[in-house]
């Protein structure tokens, strides 16, 4: 036990309901990767203290962690009800309600969070490819390109916008966003593997085939990637 978990735990001892001792404890106990201990420490905080927001979230945040989604939205809901405009709780109810497969619901969350905070990146990202599933190509695209130009040095939201760049047939700028993704994350082979088919598709067969061997050489049963490769090679042989 760690010197700030026994000085939460000892003021949980001498005010028992004593909401921001049980909040204090659960996040030190996140933080050394102890999920499930931290989960009941927020469970007994909302047992012995009522309603407190911050317990509320952090314990949904826990949940979602551990796969429980249906419980995390519902401490969500609890979290929005004493704070509506929160961005991160209308964004983590939206990832909580698209594990659960209600994209629609998790749609709205995520707008709201875009309306509450239209500087977060991770809440374009998440409603541009919420939008992307259910079939909204245009609207996805510029949630998808927002996300993007706010964080253009995150490797997963220019990989995002690249995947459905390409999708639309948009291959240069597809291009664009691959290499600003691999740049990012260099050994991301699914990347490189998508800007071996944005370079194919404008004719750069021999760029390509650079491509797709580097991602079969990070990872040799990638299966896409060694179709992809045989087929720029076959091609480049006529």
């Amino acid at each position: 036990m760690d010197e700030a978990e026994a000085r939460y735990r000892k003021a949980i001892q001498m005010q028992p309901d004593y909401a921001p001792a049980f909040n204090n404890l659960g996040v030190a106990q996140r933080a050394q990767g102890q999920v499930d201990e931290a989960i009941r420490t927020y469970q007994e905080g909302l047992l012995h203290s009522g309603d407190y927001p911050d317990l509320h979230y952090n314990l949904a945040n826990a949940l979602i962690a551990r796969g429980r989604n249906a419980e995390a939205a519902e401490h969500l809901k609890r979290a929005l009800a004493f704070a509506p405009g929160s961005a991160a709780s209308h964004n983590n109810l939206g990832m909580a309600l698209a594990a659960e497969g209600r994209l629609a619901d998790a749609v709205f969350e995520f707008r709201a969070a875009v309306a509450a905070d239209p500087g977060s990146a991770l809440a374009h990202r998440n409603l541009g490819n919420a939008l992307a599933t259910l079939g909204g190509t245009a609207e996805a695209l510029a949630s998808l390109g927002r996300a993007a130009e706010l964080a253009p040095g995150d490797g997963a939201a220019r990989y995002d916008y690249g995947s459905l760049l390409l999708e639309a047939g948009r291959f240069g700028t597809a291009e664009a966003e691959f290499r600003a993704a691999l740049l990012a994350e260099p050994g991301n082979v699914e990347a490189m593997n998508n800007l071996g088919i944005a370079l194919a598709n404008q004719g750069r067969l021999a760029d390509a085939l650079v491509q797709f061997e580097h991602a079969v050489h990070l990872k040799p049963d990638f299966a896409d990637a060694l179709k992809n490769r045989e087929m720029a090679r076959q091609a480049l042989r006529r």
